[in-house]
């Protein structure tokens, strides 16, 4: 209790309570406050809709002569011409051209599938060299892998024997030919009688075989029958020798001349047949030879492997096969080591020339209408691995079949990669132009203005007037911008400057405010 007054003192209130009471008190205000504003602005209101028009006074924005409408979708802007040069206006009537735009992609390095082999052995058997390593750059026709093969051994061996044999009947055959050449003349020589001592002495030196025996001695006996019967016939005439012993000898000399006749159509059918069948022997060996080196070419050995066969020389090296790269490139994986048994069915290698690369993106729907004018047409290639840089490809494949996943269809490109920079597994984004063949009206971008979310650009309507337009724009690229509503071809448009348009529009309508 105060003892000065004799009352009560009140209760101090404590710190804590302090900040709620003035967070509660600020409330108040600011409500009170809202209250008489909105009371006041109504009541202005309700005063100004009973004024009469020419009583009100006139503001100082109502006299400005800069704004003459102010709706805020069509405003008129005065600008002096003094002022134009600067505020670096430029104003130029709007034109129709075919829109191009820039269509951005990301997309990825393959490998070139076109230029990719895979290397599997022909034939079964255990390597015994490896001359090439992952990542080394080859040349078609070099070695990679020696591999000793039994398969390969006995082809070989099959093939040098055909070989010989092939040979030995070409031999024959020349000899046949060489006898059937000598002994045409003698058949000739016998058809006309002429003296055996004489065909002797002619043919002494020709080799063939045994038809001149055969046929000499044919033409001997023939030749003594007719002498006897020369022999016997003046002294039958005479009687000194019966007529029967003439007449036998007679029937002997028919049997010669018969047999001899028939000995030389036999040997002239012997020599036709011979030939035939030397010639026929000469052509069933060149077969085997044939067949038993397209066996080995099929096998992949080399033509120079296959025509240096000798088994003297090469010994148990013959059996090896020689695994040889089937195209220019770079050895991008190998499953092969020494010593290692390997099969037909198993990869040792693959191959692929990176000189070209394959450039994959996945286009989305929106971009679908320009597939069908992609195809053959070059894009621009870039990666953040070279930012100086720009690679070419040309559109070779837009695919058919839309992904259900990714709601994408699958474009392949193809480009140039001498230096290998382009790696495959690489994202990179790709550029192309897609035009329009429409005459579209279309503007700079820097002509363009925007305000309360609305598109707009400034037209020159004549002395110092320029007037807000709203448009609607359509595609745009770095440059320019289609306009789809708002704007008609020859219409003068401010190109330049229009920043400094808008500034002033902007004031005056902030100023009427």
């Amino acid at each position: 209790m105060n003892q000065t007054t004799g009352q009560i003192p009140p209760k101090p209130v404590k710190a804590s309570h302090k900040p709620v009471l003035f967070l509660i008190l600020t409330i108040i205000v600011v409500v009170a406050g809202v209250g008489i504003y909105q009371f006041r602005l109504h009541k202005s209101n309700s005063d100004s809709a009973h004024v009469p028009e020419s009583t009100k006074p006139k503001t100082a924005s109502a006299e400005k002569p800069t704004t003459q409408n102010r709706s805020l979708e069509k405003v008129t802007v005065t600008l002096p011409e003094s002022k134009w040069k600067v505020s670096g206006l430029k104003i130029e009537p709007v034109a129709t051209n075919r829109f191009e735009e820039t269509v951005r992609l990301t997309g990825k390095v393959s490998l070139n599938e076109d230029k990719i082999a895979h290397i599997y052995p022909m034939v079964e058997g255990s390597v015994d060299s490896v001359a090439v390593g992952l990542g080394q750059v080859v040349k078609a026709n070099d070695v990679l892998v020696v591999v000793h093969s039994r398969e390969i051994g006995q082809a070989k061996l099959e093939l040098y024997q055909s070989r010989l044999q092939h040979e030995m009947a070409v031999v024959k055959d020349k000899i046949q030919q060489e006898i059937a050449t000598n002994t045409r003349p003698l058949l000739v020589a016998l058809r006309k009688r002429e003296p055996i001592t004489e065909i002797e002495e002619r043919f002494r030196s020709r080799s063939m075989g045994n038809y001149r025996e055969r046929l000499l001695m044919a033409y001997a006996s023939y030749l003594k029958s007719d002498a006897d019967v020369e022999r016997l016939e003046e002294p039958t005439k005479s009687g000194a020798v019966a007529f029967k012993q003439l007449h036998a000898a007679k029937s002997s000399r028919n049997a010669d001349l018969a047999a001899f006749q028939a000995r030389i159509e036999q040997i002239e059918y012997e020599l036709k047949t011979s030939l035939l069948l030397s010639s026929q022997s000469v052509k069933e060996a060149a077969t085997r030879v044939a067949v038993a080196a397209t066996s080995l070419r099929i096998l992949g050995c080399d033509e120079a492997e296959i025509q240096s066969i000798n088994p003297e020389q090469q010994g148990a090296k013959i059996s090896h096969y020689f695994i040889r790269s089937p195209i220019n490139g770079t050895i991008i994986s190998k499953d092969v080591t020494l010593k290692e048994q390997i099969r037909p069915q198993s990869q040792i290698f693959s191959i692929a020339d990176l000189s070209t690369v394959w450039i994959t993106a996945d286009i989305y729907e929106k971009n679908i209408p320009l597939l069908s004018s992609l195809a053959g047409k070059p894009v621009r290639v870039f990666n953040e691995a070279w930012p100086d840089r720009s690679f070419q490809a040309r559109i070779f494949y837009t695919g058919e079949i839309m992904d259900e996943k990714t709601r994408t269809v699958s474009m392949r490109a193809i480009a140039d990669n001498p230096d290998h920079l382009l790696k495959p597994g690489m994202f990179v984004n790709i550029e192309f132009e897609s035009g329009s063949d429409q005459e579209l009206v279309t503007i700079p971008l820097s002509a363009l203005q925007e305000h309360e979310g609305k598109s707009f650009v400034f037209v020159y309507t004549g002395g110092d007037q320029f007037e807000k337009r709203l448009v609607k724009p359509g595609k745009q690229n770095e440059t320019s911008s289609v306009i789809l509503e708002g704007l008609n071809p020859g219409e003068r448009v401010v190109l330049n400057g229009g920043f400094i348009l808008k500034s002033k529009m902007l004031e005056d309508l902030m100023g009427e405010e």
